[in-house]
C-alpha cells in the first residue's frame, strides 16, 4: 500500500514536505468564504456611496432601511440595463446580498458576469469564487478558473493566489504544479500572505520550482513578517534545522512560538516537542506520525 505522510508532526524534512497548507484552502470555499469576501468588499464596492443623501443611519428603522434599498435598487436596475458597468456589478452585489431584493445569488451571478466579461476586476474575482464555491451556481472548477484567470492577468492577488490554488491541487482535474508556482509568485510578490506561504513550501519541496531553501527562508520570512502562523513554523524549523539559514534554534523557539500564539496547534505540539528534548524532536515526535 502506498504510504502517503497525513501530518506535519515531525522535523526536518518531513515535517516541512508533508501536506502543503494550501490543500486547507477549500475549507474556506466550502465554509462560506466568498460570503465573507463580499462582505468585506462592501466598503469599496457598496452601491451605497459615501455622498449618498439617501444612506441609511443605523439607528433609522428597518422599513426606512427597506424603502431606501428599494430605491437604490430601481435606480440601481436603470442604469445596469443601460449598460453602466459598475451598475451591473452593484446589482449582482445587491441580489447577492439581499439589499432592496431577496437574496437570489443565482440572478447576482448573471449580472456579476456582465460587468466581468466587460472588464470589471471585482465582478471577475467574485466569479471565480462563486464557481470555485459552488456559490449560487453550479461549482466548476474550469469555469473558477477563466474568472480568476482573468482578475489574475488584470494584477489582482488574491485572483493571482486562488489560481494557483487551484492549480496546486488539481481541482477540477487542472493540477499543474508549474503553473502555481507562476501565479503564487505574482501574488507573493505583491505581498499576499498565503501566496508567499504557499511558494516557499514549493521551494522546500521542489514542486513546480527547482529546490531551494534559501528561497525558502525568504519567502517564508515575508509572510511570517505578515503574521502568517504557518509560515512562522516552517521557518522556525529551517531555523531549527540549518536550511538555508545558519542553525539557529534560539531563533526556531521564538518563531515556534510566535505560530502557537497565532493559534496553529501543530506549532504547540512541535514546540513543547523542541522544550522538552533539547537534542532534537525527530525522534520524539516520531510516534505522532500517521502513515498510510
Amino acid at each position: 500500500m502506498r504510504r502517503r505522510i497525513r501530518t506535519v508532526m515531525a522535523t526536518g524534512f518531513l515535517l516541512l514536505t508533508s501536506s502543503l497548507p494550501v490543500h486547507a484552502d477549500v475549507d474556506l470555499y466550502e465554509s462560506g468564504f466568498a460570503e465573507q469576501y463580499y462582505v468585506a468588499r462592501a466598503d469599496t464596492t457598496s452601491p451605497y456611496s459615501d455622498d449618498d443623501n439617501t444612506q441609511t443611519s443605523p439607528l433609522q428603522s428597518g422599513a426606512v432601511a427597506g424603502e431606501q434599498q428599494a430605491r437604490k435598487f430601481n435606480s440601481c436596475f436603470k442604469a445596469a440595463k443601460h449598460g453602466d458597468v459598475q451598475a451591473q456589478f452593484n446589482l449582482g452585489y445587491m441580489h447577492y446580498n439581499g439589499f432592496g431584493v431577496p437574496v437570489d445569488k443565482a440572478r447576482a451571478a448573471v449580472w456579476f458576469k456582465k460587468a466581468a466579461v466587460r472588464g470589471h476586476l471585482e465582478a471577475q474575482k467574485t466569479l471565480g469564487f462563486m464557481y470555485a464555491n459552488g456559490d449560487g451556481v453550479t461549482q466548476d472548477y474550469n469555469e473558477a478558473v477563466a474568472w480568476f484567470r482573468m482578475g489574475a492577468e488584470n494584477g489582482d492577488p488574491l485572483s493571482q493566489y486562488s489560481l494557483g490554488s487551484i492549480f496546486y491541487n488539481g481541482w477540477g482535474g487542472t493540477s499543474d504544479k508549474e503553473s502555481a508556482a507562476f501565479w503564487c509568485r505574482k501574488a507573493a510578490e505583491q505581498g499576499e500572505a498565503k501566496a508567499q506561504y504557499i511558494l516557499g513550501s514549493m521551494y522546500v519541496r521542489g514542486e513546480g520550482l527547482a529546490r531551494d531553501y534559501q528561497e525558502a527562508v525568504k519567502w517564508f520570512s515575508r509572510s511570517a513578517d505578515q503574521g502568517n502562523a504557518e509560515a512562522q513554523l516552517s521557518l522556525g524549523l529551517l531555523y531549527y534545522n540549518g536550511w538555508g539559514v545558519p542553525q539557529d534554534r534560539e531563533e526556531a523557539l521564538k518563531l515556534s512560538l510566535l505560530s502557537a500564539e497565532g493559534g496553529n496547534e501543530q506549532a504547540r505540539l512541535v514546540l513543547n516537542s523542541m522544550l522538552k528534548h533539547k537534542k532534537g524532536i525527530k525522534a520524539a515526535m516520531g510516534d505522532n506520525l500517521a502513515l498510510k
